[in-house]
C-alpha cells in the first residue's frame, strides 16, 4: 500500500501572494526530483494577476515512475488548472467528478499508461499524481492561477515567484538561478519596476474589474484599500500567549508565543494554523492554535482549528465591517491590515457602492473582455466559506465555474489513451447491458407470479431474490412460491437455483418458499426458504453529547442497521459504529460547523434521514 507524504516548504511561502510548490517527489521512494528550470508569466489585469508557471524536473529513472506534486496557493486566489508534457504532447487537465476521475486514472495506470490527476486537499492546498513519467523525458508540469496583487504601501506589487524546493533533502540542487519571469499588463504603461520587482501605483480607495460570464451575470473582483480609511498603526497589538496543541485537549503541543508575536510584528496579521508554520509537535493528531492577545489593552482569547487562519485584525475589529450595495453574494478576504479583497456579481455592469467604517464609496467596475477570472475568484470563496448541504450541489457549482472543489478533480489524459478508455468502457457497458437484458428476459419467461398483477418491482420496495439450494443427485427441483405457483429451478452441478420477482403491491412481512426435490428413486426431499418484504425506512433520534473535550454524535435507532453515516456541510462522511444495541456513535471533529445529515440504512436497503445542527 502506498502512503502520501507531503514535504512542506517554509513559512514565507504559506504567507505569500504567489503560487507555492511545496514538494515534488518519487511517490514510491519519496526522493525529490531535481529542479532544472522554472518559467513564470504574470499578467496584470487591474487589481488581479494571472500566473502561469512551468516547472521542469530531471527524470533520472529508467523504470516506470509515479511523480507526486503538492501545491499551495493564497486564500484570495483560485486555481485555473494544470497540465503536463508527455514527451512532446501537451496534456491539459479536465475538471470532472472526483470519483469518476479516480476511476479513469486507476483504469489507465493499471495498463502502465500515462494520466495525471490533481485533487483538492483544502481550499488552498492541492495534490497531483502523474504516472508514469515518460522514460528519457524530463517531468514538465504547468500550473496556472488567478489571484490579487500584493498591497505594499502606496503600491500594488506583482507577486514575485520563488524557486520551489523540498525542505530537508540534500539531493535537491540549492544553486538554481532565479526563475525566468516575464510580466505583462493589459495596460503596459501602468507597470513599473524591473525583474526584481514589478508593481503598479495604488489606484485609490477602490479598484475593481468586471467580466461578463456565460450565465449572463457580470462578476466583479477588486480591492478596498483601507489605508485611506483606517490607520491600523494607531492600535497596539500585543500577543500574550499562544499554543499549538492537540484539538482534543490531550497533553502535548508547543508554546508558539514568540512565533506568533514575530509574525504579527512583521505585518502577518492573518496566520495559518498549520504544521508548515509551527512544525508538528504531536504527529498524527488534529491540532488547534490558541492565542491570547491584547488590542489597545483589551485582552481576548481566540482558538482556531488546524488549517484555519487566525486573524488578529479581524478579531480586534481594526478593519471594520464592509457592506456592498447592488453587489450580490459579496465575499471578502483581508489581505493585510489596510486592504480587503472582494468579489461578487451584478445583474449588469453598473454603478455600485461599498460602505467601510461609515464612509460610502460609489464606483463602477472597469468592464474588461469576457472571461471567467472574476467569476472564478468569487466561486472559490463561495466553495471555501459557504455551508453546502449536498455534495451534488458542490459538484454542479464547481463544474459550472471551472473551480476545483472537494467533489471534483482535474484529470489529464493523453488523447489516444482517453479514446481507448472510452471505447473499451462503451464496449463493456454495451455487453453488460445486453447480458442483463437476456437474463431478465429468460427469468420472465419462466415465471409469472401473479398473472396480470403489477410486477414492476423496480419501482417498489420489492426485489429480485435468488434461491440457491444444494441437493446432490436430485432429478429435478421445484420451488413453490407463496402464491402456490411452481418455479422450476435450474441445475449447476449439485446446486439448483432461480430468481423470481416480488410484486410491487406485496404486503410487508415474512414469506416462505417450499423447495421440493425429486430423487431418481421416486422419493422427494423438502427444504424451506424465507424472505422478508420491508419497505419501512428506519427512524431514530440524533443528539450531540459532550464528553470532556470531545463532542460525540449519538444516534438511537433499531439495532443491526447496515450503515449509519453523517454527512457534513462540505460532503465529508462520518461513519457511526454500533457500540451498544441500537446505539450508534462517532466523535465529531472540533472544527466542524453547520448541519449534519445522518443517513440510516437497514439491511433491506431502506433509508431514513435525521438532521442535527452543530453548535456555533
Amino acid at each position: 500500500m502506498r502512503t502520501y507524504l507531503t514535504i512542506l516548504a517554509g513559512v514565507a511561502s504559506s504567507l505569500g501572494f504567489g503560487q507555492s510548490v511545496s514538494s515534488v517527489y518519487n511517490r514510491d521512494t519519496h526522493v525529490p526530483f531535481k529542479l532544472k528550470n522554472v518559467s513564470v508569466e504574470s499578467t496584470v489585469i487591474g487589481p488581479m494577476v494571472r500566473t502561469s508557471t512551468w516547472l521542469t524536473y530531471e527524470n533520472p529513472y529508467k523504470t516506470l515512475t509515479e511523480a507526486t506534486l503538492n501545491f499551495d496557493m493564497p486564500e484570495a486566489a483560485a486555481l485555473g488548472g494544470f497540465a503536463y508534457l508527455y514527451g512532446d504532447e501537451y496534456v491539459r487537465g479536465r475538471l470532472m467528478d472526483k470519483n469518476k476521475a479516480w476511476f479513469i486514472y486507476t483504469a489507465i495506470t493499471s495498463r502502465n499508461r500515462d494520466p495525471g490527476i490533481m485533487e483538492q486537499w483544502s481550499p488552498t492546498n492541492y495534490h497531483c499524481q502523474i504516472f508514469p513519467i515518460k522514460m528519457g523525458s524530463d517531468l514538465r508540469v504547468r500550473l496556472w492561477t488567478v489571484g490579487m496583487l500584493e498591497p505594499s504601501g502606496d503600491k500594488l506589487n506583482v507577486p514575485k515567484p520563488s524557486v520551489p524546493r523540498a525542505v530537508g533533502y540534500e539531493a535537491v540542487d540549492s544553486t538554481i538561478a532565479k526563475p525566468d519571469w516575464s510580466v505583462l499588463g493589459v495596460r503596459p504603461d501602468e507597470l513599473k519596476g524591473n525583474a526584481d520587482q514589478y508593481s503598479v501605483d495604488l489606484p485609490g480607495a477602490v479598484s475593481a474589474v468586471a467580466q461578463k460570464f456565460k450565465d449572463g451575470r457580470v462578476y466583479v473582483a477588486g480591492m478596498i484599500h483601507t489605508a485611506a480609511l483606517n490607520d491600523g498603526s494607531k492600535h497596539k497589538v500585543e500577543i500574550v500567549k499562544a499554543r499549538y496543541e492537540p484539538a482534543n485537549g490531550d497533553a502535548g503541543g508547543e508554546d508558539v508565543t514568540l512565533k506568533v508575536a514575530d509574525l504579527t510584528a512583521s505585518g502577518h496579521y492573518s496566520i495559518p494554523a498549520t504544521n508548515k508554520v509551527f512544525g508538528d509537535p504531536t504527529p498524527g493528531k488534529y491540532k488547534r492554535l490558541q492565542v491570547t492577545f491584547r488590542v489597545d489593552g483589551v485582552e481576548q482569547t481566540h482558538t482556531v482549528a488546524e488549517n484555519r487562519n487566525f486573524t488578529v485584525l479581524g478579531n480586534a475589529e481594526l478593519s471594520g465591517n464592509t457592506t456592498f450595495f447592488k453587489l450580490h453574494q459579496a465575499k471578502t478576504v483581508q489581505l493585510d491590515p489596510k486592504t480587503v479583497a472582494f468579489s461578487g456579481w451584478l445583474r449588469r455592469n453598473q454603478q455600485m457602492a461599498a460602505r467601510f467604517q461609515g464612509i460610502r464609496y460609489s464606483f463602477k467596475p472597469k468592464l474588461i473582455s469576457k472571461g471567467n477570472d472574476t467569476a472564478r475568484l468569487w466561486a472559490q470563496q463561495m466553495l471555501a466559506n459557504n455551508t453546502w448541504m449536498r455534495v451534488k450541489d458542490v459538484l454542479s457549482f464547481s463544474l459550472k465555474y471551472g473551480v476545483p472543489s472537494n467533489a471534483t478533480a482535474l484529470l489529464a489524459v493523453p488523447d489516444e489513451e482517453m479514446k481507448l478508455y472510452r471505447a473499451k468502457e462503451k464496449e463493456f457497458q454495451k455487453a453488460e447491458a445486453a447480458k442483463r437484458r437476456a437474463e431478465l428476459a429468460n427469468e420472465r419467461q419462466r415465471r409469472n407470479w401473479a398473472g396480470a398483477r403489477n410486477q414492476n418491482w423496480n419501482s417498489s420496495g420489492g426485489g429480485d431474490p435468488e434461491i440457491r439450494v444444494q441437493i446432490p443427485g436430485a432429478k429435478s427441483v421445484d420451488a413453490i412460491l407463496p402464491d402456490r405457483r411452481v418455479l422450476p429451478l435450474k441445475v449447476d452441478g449439485d446446486t439448483w437455483g432461480g430468481n423470481f420477482e416480488i410484486p410491487a403491491d406485496a404486503a410487508e412481512g415474512t414469506y416462505s418458499v417450499r423447495v421440493m426435490a425429486h430423487m431418481p428413486d421416486g422419493s422427494t426431499v423438502e427444504r424451506s426458504w424465507t424472505y422478508q418484504v420491508d419497505r419501512t425506512a428506519p427512524k431514530g433520534e440524533a443528539k450531540l453529547i459532550s464528553e470532556g473535550s470531545k463532542v460525540i454524535l449519538e444516534v438511537k435507532s433499531e439495532q443491526g442497521l447496515a450503515e449509519v453515516v453523517a454527512y457534513t456541510a462540505d460532503g465529508s462522511r462520518l461513519v457511526l459504529r454500533e457500540e451498544n444495541p441500537g446505539v450508534y456513535r462517532v466523535e465529531v471533529p472540533a472544527d466542524l460547523k453547520g448541519r449534519l445529515t445522518v443517513v440510516l440504512k437497514d439491511r433491506a436497503g431502506n433509508k431514513g434521514e435525521l438532521l442535527c445542527s452543530l453548535p456555533h
